[in-house]
């Protein structure tokens, strides 16, 4: 899928067509646009590749219309039965099924089945209000109105989050003979516009390239209406003023909605571009001045839970920076310790609380993922990752109590270098050459890097046991206080126990079966 995505939205053209096709299918151009604002937000397809499909979502949304439409053209074509077949064709696959693909594929039909079935309910609803004079005059004012007409649409596709089902609730009172052309057409103009607000509310929270995604639709449609607002007004004014006031079939409102979508793109295709400087634009408003949080996990948006190799790449990604935040946070609390340098406490702590946001945004993502329907392979890796992210809280947990050291030994008021600082300062080295390769490890998951950041882990261990031994002889050398040596003791003590961390984060990365002889073959020559 990421290959396909890739590449139908290289150029503009082969977008509009993927966003045609999908929106067809799917029956909504504002799914469409809320999965493409995700696809951009977790880093899936690049922000210049979504304006080509957000195009094509709207002409494939047309659709719809015409199924609807259909039941002035024949009694076989109404929504009724066009929606009974599906829906009792999709129940069957459903039933009877036992393969999952026939089931996911049973359960699209069934949806647009009941879709239909609900669209033809709405004709006979809308009877009693035809002969409301109430209900004629609102129609009239909303024809004479572009502004209101366009509101009117606005509102009710931002209501029921659907242009489909906004057109389909016009065309029902199409059908009753309620709607004059002129409302009609400003109407369709509202509706285009109204469904990009739920795309607009799913980037809430998002990078600025996936609010920018959103922006495209909304400023693509605004240009539209307002270019073919102002084309209606003329027509309806100087050039036929006798059409606006007559009724509009459902037919006709599907020939505008197709019409002006087509024309629309045609018009706009050409300006894509600038589309997009638009929209990056309105991002960057009252941006200035603002504070970004690196807790911040964009990468792991629950909109690409559902395809379970996104949503493993990504927590890879997350955890990766992750890896990196842990890193500038050790240095700085091994040299708050080993330099004294208690002014840094206070930086230190935020950021050991941003970096334990990001470990609990990352856990909690994983586990959603690992409860969902995914297969074995899919699950061991989350399982790893899960167990992960634990070995690096251990790690990070660990590098807290380097400040509470400092602060005992600033009370204590000692001054005095410790004679043997300089073999924990060694033992902090190793532990940062285990921590690096344990990325590197993490990032390639090669054998040679994992066995090294064993070994390296296996060293510290070796380093302190040396250090436990050394110790007591250190009580009469020149410095040494109780608890200056109690202090280093327990440096040591926690490089240690970060490098054994370490050792298990690398024993537990994902690897081929065949590393698995490489991996006891290692630890026997250990």
């Amino acid at each position: 899928m990421k290959q396909i995505l890739g590449t139908v939205s290289k150029n503009r053209f082969s977008g509009v067509l993927f966003g045609a096709g999908v929106t067809a299918l799917i029956q909504s151009s504002t799914a469409t646009t809320v999965m493409a604002v995700g696809f951009v937000n977790a880093g899936i397809i690049a922000l210049p590749q979504i304006v080509g499909i957000i195009m094509g979502a709207n002409v494939g949304t047309t659709v719809t219309a015409w199924l609807v439409s259909s039941v002035e053209w024949s009694k076989l074509l109404k929504p009724d039965a066009i929606g009974a077949v599906c829906a009792a064709t999709g129940a069957l696959m459903l039933l009877f099924s036992k393969k999952q693909n026939v089931k996911y594929i049973g359960e699209v039909i069934v949806g647009f089945g009941v879709l239909f079935l609900g669209l033809s309910q709405m004709p006979e609803a809308m009877k009693p209000l035809a002969a409301l004079d109430v209900v004629k005059e609102f129609f009239i004012t909303m024809g004479t109105n572009p502004i209101l007409g366009i509101l009117a649409g606005i509102m009710v596709t931002a209501v029921i989050q659907s242009s489909t089902a906004s057109i389909g609730i016009l065309q029902s009172m199409a059908i009753a003979g309620m709607v004059p052309w002129n409302a009609a057409v400003y109407i369709v103009l509202g509706q285009n516009v109204g469904t990009c607000l739920t795309a607009v509310l799913s980037s809430i929270g998002a990078t600025k390239n996936a609010k920018a995604a959103a922006y495209v639709h909304l400023v693509y449609n605004v240009v539209g209406a307002v270019i073919f607002c102002v084309i209606g007004v003329i027509f309806f004014t100087f050039i036929d003023p006798k059409l606006g006031g007559s009724a509009i079939t459902a037919t006709n409102i599907s020939m505008v909605h197709t019409g002006y979508n087509v024309i629309a793109l045609i018009l706009l295709f050409p300006f894509g571009q600038l589309i997009l400087k638009a929209s990056v634009k309105l991002t960057e408003i009252g941006r200035q001045g603002t504070y970004s949080d690196a807790s911040d996990l964009p990468e792991l948006d629950e909109s690409i839970l559902e395809t379970p190799l996104y949503a493993l790449e990504n927590s890879t990604k997350a955890i990766l920076k992750l890896m990196s935040l842990m890193r500038d946070n050790i240095v700085l609390s091994a040299d708050i310790f080993l330099k004294n340098d208690y002014r840094s406490i206070g930086k230190f702590k935020i950021k050991a609380d941003e970096i334990d946001k990001v470990n609990n945004k990352i856990n909690e993502f994983i586990t959603k993922l690992y409860h969902m329907k995914i297969n074995e392979e899919e699950s061991k890796l989350a399982t790893a990752l899960i167990h992960i992210t634990i070995s690096l809280k251990r790690i990070s947990n660990r590098t807290k109590g380097f400040t509470k050291l400092t602060e005992d030994v600033r009370e204590s008021g000692i001054k005095e270098a410790y004679g043997d600082a300089n073999k924990v300062i060694e033992m902090y080295d190793k532990m940062m050459s285990c921590y690096d390769y344990m990325v590197e490890a993490f990032k390639t998951k090669e054998s040679d890097i994992i066995y090294a950041a064993m070994l390296e882990a296996d060293m510290v261990e070796i380093m302190r046991e040396a250090f436990k031994t050394t110790h007591i002889t250190q009580a009469s050398s020149p410095g040494y206080t109780v608890e200056l040596g109690i202090a280093y003791s327990e440096a040591s003590r926690n490089f240690a126990r970060m490098a054994h961390s370490m050792k298990s984060v690398v024993e537990t990365i994902p690897h081929e079966e065949s590393f698995e002889e490489t991996v006891k073959q290692a630890t026997e020559r250990r």
